[in-house]
């Protein structure tokens, strides 16, 4: 699949116990395409449950690995995605 390069690394505050034993501490969060956006508008439930699956698919997880995360880490994310839609010039770069 070809879709943006650009990936943000999150740290978890609360690391998740996965169900194959593993430990997550981060996540890799893609830059959503039009795709995403349009999925997101035709899925089912409320906005919240919408936004999750949609911030789940961009960072690889579950629909049940993301109710795992504790609502500091579920910020993150969000802010993460809302750096995605600020043009490429405007967003902060990490060093």
């Amino acid at each position: 699949m070809n879709y943006p390069t650009e990936t943000q690394l999150i740290t978890l505050y609360t690391p998740i116990d996965l169900e194959n034993g593993r430990v997550l501490e981060t996540l890799t969060m893609r830059e959503p395409l039009v795709r995403d956006r349009i999925a997101f508008a035709k899925d089912r439930g409320n906005e919240e449950e919408k936004e999750a699956r949609m911030i789940a698919q961009l960072c690889d997880l579950s629909e049940a690995q993301i109710w795992l995360l504790t609502a500091a880490d579920y910020a993150q994310l969000t802010d993460a995605f809302n750096v995605f839609m600020l043009p490429p010039a405007k967003r902060l770069k990490a060093d």
